[in-house]
């Protein structure tokens, strides 16, 4: 295993080395999604160091490294919580169940990485928001698209549908943020939608309960939200509660304009209620 690697080779390493080691062992989520040239930019030195690096602690190359460490992550972000699904009480079923949504949170927790850092900046200087999500996925970006609109971020829901996603991108460019939502292997329309982002520099972020669906791979960066179950469902219980970190989140980093926003939409709302009383005075109901 690379961990076991890293550790036997650790004490020879030269100091570059140990710094890919140091990042290899604490952000295994983030590397599993890079190429080495990548992770070369992430560690300001050459793809050939780390090429060398893979090779110094017992790969063919960075492929063969990566292969294992994206093999390994996505096992350890599958694993799901052990609890017993034939109790003929349902009230202790439920529970089971709970329990295995809290181990997939403390996943979550556990696997947020630096690269997090940049969503809500991205997001607070975005021209516009695109959001989307395929099938069940959809009802989770649309929210997440309101829940923006709510604290005044230039947000909105987008189809994953081809001819939808190129309508409302078609002028989009690096001022902009796609954000995009994932269940499974079968997003290749996000897959697609992103790709089609990245070819005009918008920055993409991928919500997602695995790191190796089509949506992860293709986004610029990916948050793992994992969501196995003993159960024939995935769970989508980490991508829900993202969505409330993120508006609580930017609330926190961004107070003035998340006030700012509750202001404007209480005024607009005591407007509407001022116009309603008024119409309803001039209105004569009983001659309608």
């Amino acid at each position: 295993m690379f961990r076991d690697r890293i550790k036997a080779n650790y004490n020879t390493l030269s100091p570059s080395f140990r710094r890919l080691a140091d990042f290899v062992l604490n952000q295994s989520l983030d590397v599993a999604l890079m190429t080495a040239t990548e992770l070369a930019q992430q560690m300001d030195m050459d793809a050939a160091t780390v090429v060398r690096f893979a090779q110094t602690i017992g790969y063919t190359g960075f492929r063969e490294m990566l292969k294992e460490i994206q093999q390994i992550v996505k096992e350890e972000l599958t694993a799901s919580y052990t609890i017993t699904l034939d109790t003929a009480n349902d009230a202790d079923l439920f529970r089971g169940l709970l329990e295995n949504e809290k181990h997939n949170l403390s996943l979550v927790q556990t696997q947020l990485a630096e690269q997090t850092n940049v969503i809500l900046p991205a997001l607070a200087s975005a021209r516009r928001i695109w959001v989307l999500g395929q099938d069940s996925c959809a009802h989770l970006a649309a929210l997440c698209a309101a829940e923006l609109q709510e604290i005044d971020l230039p947000a909105a829901f987008v189809v994953s549908d081809p001819l939808e996603v190129a309508k409302h991108l078609k002028e989009a460019g690096p001022e902009d943020v796609l954000l995009a939502f994932s269940l499974d292997r079968l997003d290749l329309q996000v897959a697609d939608a992103i790709n089609f982002a990245r070819q005009r520099e918008v920055k993409t972020f991928a919500f997602s309960a695995s790191p190796v669906t089509a949506a992860s791979l293709a986004a610029e960066r990916t948050v793992v939200c994992p969501g196995p179950t003993q159960t024939q469902t995935i769970s989508f219980t980490g991508l829900a509660a993202l969505i409330v970190i993120l508006i609580a989140a930017f609330a926190v980093r961004y107070p003035e304009r998340v006030t700012s926003a509750r202001d404007k939409l209480q005024e607009s709302y005591r407007g509407l209620l001022e116009l309603r009383t008024l119409t309803t005075s001039e209105v004569d109901v009983e001659n309608l």
